[in-house]
């Protein structure tokens, strides 16, 4: 039976560790869509709505679009003896019940897989995840209450789709990216930081956040594969992914941030032109230092001064 001298150094042990605690909690981050600067910041993306209010199939059927099952829709520019070994699951903005908005993210995505040699799926997210402000709207599960419900799912749900397309291509993909636009710009740069997938590489336009504290509490997370940030000085939500920026920069991680003014909330060819070669580990023809001007014929050498 424990003595009351022992009882004593336990109740204050106790009391000594509490507030560390406390610390430790309240310091880690929070990835929650529903805080209001969040939700007035993302544009939802609602598009076309069909007359009768029913929902409208997620795929688009043309330019070569497949629904690979009724929620994940395939682009690949070749067919699967020749299939490109990079895959890229894009995550979707703030799409709402009934519209078709989708289906113009999806034909720019395949044009951009066409351009640069990428197989893609555009998965769907859920209804009202993340945020119940917009409880009728395609999104991801940014919040931890999302991510408890609704994560396991949804990532099985991408790993079935990658599976199947390697099945039918007979070979892994060499290297899978995931991309985010607006809302699922905020998502992918959860997965990022909680270390969430083993992929090789991120891409995040229009969006994208660093909470409070995430330099201690994702400086730990393995591995950290590059991420790419582009945004445009005209987007509301611009300030995000800069912080995002600074964060990642404070972590030594691997990243390029890119910010163009006259840019809204949008993605644009030269953004994807920019992600798709620091992925690849290529220099991109933007980011390269400009050439000296040729000397005219005829015009003298400029000499060194010595010393």
């Amino acid at each position: 039976m424990p003595t009351p001298r022992l009882l004593r150094a336990a109740a204050l042990l106790l009391v000594l560790c509490a507030p560390r605690l406390t610390r430790a909690q309240a310091a880690a981050p929070r990835f929650d869509a529903e805080e209001p600067e969040v939700d007035a910041l993302i544009a939802p993306e609602e598009g076309v709505t069909d007359d009768g209010g029913a929902d409208q199939p997620w795929c688009v059927q043309s330019e070569g679009i497949e629904a690979l099952t009724p929620t994940v829709c395939h682009y690949s520019p070749a067919p699967p003896e020749r299939a490109p070994d990079t895959l890229v699951i894009f995550l979707h903005g703030l799409t709402k019940l009934g519209t078709t908005w989708q289906w113009n993210g999806q034909r720019g995505l395949a044009r951009a897989a066409k351009a640069h040699g990428f197989e893609v799926i555009t998965p769907r997210g859920r209804l009202g995840a993340g945020s119940s402000k917009y409880a009728d709207h395609w999104n991801w599960p940014s919040s931890a209450e999302g991510q408890n419900t609704l994560e396991t799912e949804v990532l099985a749900e991408w790993k079935a789709a990658q599976e199947l397309l390697e099945k039918r291509n007979g070979r892994p993909f060499a290297r899978v990216w995931v991309w985010g636009f607006s809302a699922g710009a905020y998502y992918a740069t959860s997965l990022a930081l909680r270390g969430r997938l083993p992929v090789a590489g991120y891409a995040v336009f229009a969006g994208g956040g660093a909470p409070k504290g995430v330099e201690r509490w994702a400086k730990g997370t393995r591995p950290k594969p590059p991420i790419y940030v582009g945004y445009g000085h005209k987007d509301r939500a611009r300030k995000d992914p800069a912080r995002l920026g600074r964060a990642l920069k404070a972590m030594s991680w691997k990243s390029l941030v890119v910010g163009r003014t006259g840019v809204g909330h949008s993605m644009t060819d030269a953004q994807v032109r920019e992600a798709v070669a620091f992925l690849a580990g290529k220099a991109s023809p933007a980011l390269r230092p400009p050439k000296a001007p040729a000397r005219r014929a005829g015009a003298p050498k400029l000499k060194k001064k010595r010393g």
